[in-house]
C-alpha cells in the first residue's frame, strides 16, 4: 500500500464533505465588485458555489455579482468563502429568481454531460414574453 500525500488526503476529505455535486465547467465571468468590474474564469460550479480564477479577486467575506459569459449572460450573487492565493476564490452563491431556471438547466446539462452553455442560454426566463409570430401583436390580433 502506498501512502498518500497530505495534499491528496485534504482534497479527498473536502470532496467527501461537499453538500452538492461539483462539475468542471469553464466560462469567462465578469465580476462587479466595489464599483468596478474585473474579469475571471469560472472553473467549476455546484448548486451552492463556484470557483473563480482571477488575478485580482475580492477579499474573504466580500459580496459581489458575477455574470457568466454565456450566449445570454447569467447573473449570480456571490460571497467569498475561500481565498486561494495565486489561484482564485471559492464563493457561495445565491441565484436570483429570474436566473434560477437557466442555472438549473446549466447544472442539469453538466450532470448529464451535455452542452451546458446551450442549455443555460435556451432556458426561457419566467417573466419575459416569448417572441411574437410575424404579424401578431401582444393582444393576439394580427
Amino acid at each position: 500500500m502506498n501512502p498518500i500525500s497530505r495534499n491528496e488526503l485534504s482534497r479527498r476529505l473536502r470532496q467527501e464533505h461537499r453538500e452538492f455535486a461539483r462539475y468542471h465547467f469553464q466560462v469567462a465571468a465578469e465580476i462587479a465588485w466595489q464599483s468596478r468590474k474585473i474579469w475571471g474564469r469560472v472553473t467549476d460550479v455546484s448548486r451552492g458555489g463556484l470557483f473563480i480564477e482571477s488575478a485580482d479577486s475580492p477579499c474573504l467575506g466580500a459580496h459581489f455579482v458575477v455574470q457568466l459569459a454565456l450566449n445570454a449572460p447569467l447573473r449570480i450573487n456571490c460571497i467569498v468563502r475561500r481565498v486561494a492565493p495565486g489561484r482564485g476564490i471559492g464563493v457561495a452563491i445565491s441565484v436570483p429568481e429570474q436566473s434560477r431556471k437557466r442555472f438549473q438547466a446549466l447544472l442539469l446539462a453538466l450532470s448529464a454531460g451535455g452542452d451546458s452553455a446551450a442549455a443555460a442560454a435556451k432556458a426561457t426566463p419566467p417573466n419575459l414574453p416569448r417572441t411574437l409570430a410575424k404579424g401578431a401583436t401582444a393582444s393576439g390580433k394580427g
